[in-house]
């Protein structure tokens, strides 16, 4: 269960948020058989392959090459603890793993020049703190829709009539001025919000609607990572 500690109009809670259901949810299958249900596990073959990228031996390769064989490992069940993430360099004569690199992430600018090059940094999630997640400035909703690209989509949910009496209210007064609310992390309420571990980060935003129904409402976290902007030197062209 994902919490968000949110602080709005002098109140703070700690709220679930979900990801939005499917339009059309896809139908789940059930393969069965008369021993019961089907299901799938990711098993060792035996066969150690020399490259990555290689695909597996098939019977003619076996009979004109000589692969490695390791029968005694062959039908093992992996279980997740067993596996390990490892890089190989493609262009070595003889793969092995490769520890000694950086992760750096690239930047261009809006021609798809190079801007710059930084050290990639792993983030944690940040929406569960002891320093609440600030609702503060206010945008027209029309200016929020028209200028950020939306990345992803939550809606933040009550468990309890405290609960719902805050976010009703936050939504309610977010309808009702036809904003939407910038939430921020931090002490200042002005840092990027990162949902997961190792994750992004995100500007986020506030979205609140109420239905025809008084009590039913909705209350959705926006998250951005693009900002559309009129390049310089260009204006709008007069009707």
């Amino acid at each position: 269960m994902q919490l968000i500690h949110l602080e709005a109009g002098g109140k703070s809670a700690r709220l679930q948020f979900l990801p939005l259901p499917d339009g059309q949810p896809a139908l789940e299958v059930v393969h069965r058989t008369a021993s019961g249900p089907v299901q799938s596990f990711r098993v060792a073959s035996g066969v150690v392959v020399r490259r990555p990228g290689q695909s597996t031996p098939d019977f003619q390769m076996l009979l004109a090459g000589d692969p490695e064989l390791q029968l005694g490992g062959a039908g093992r069940i992996y279980e997740r603890d067993d596996l390990t993430t490892a890089w190989f360099d493609p262009n070595a004569e003889v793969p092995r793993p490769v520890g000694d690199f950086r992760e750096i992430d690239v930047l261009h600018d809006p021609t798809g020049a190079e801007k710059e090059r930084r050290p990639r940094v792993t983030r944690r999630s940040n929406l569960n703190e002891l320093l609440p997640v600030k609702a503060g400035k206010r945008l027209p909703l029309a200016e929020a829709l028209t200028q950020f690209v939306f990345r992803q989509t939550y809606q933040i949910v009550h468990t309890d009539s405290l609960s719902y009496e805050f976010l009703h209210g936050l939504a309610k007064e977010l309808h009702s001025r036809q904003e939407m609310a910038v939430a921020g992390a931090g002490a200042k309420g002005n840092l990027p919000l990162v949902v997961r571990d190792k994750g992004s980060p995100f500007r986020a935003f506030l979205y609140g609607e109420l239905a025809p129904e008084p009590d039913r409402y909705k209350l959705l976290l926006l998250l951005s990572d693009m900002e559309l902007k009129r390049p310089e030197g260009r204006a709008p062209k007069a009707e």
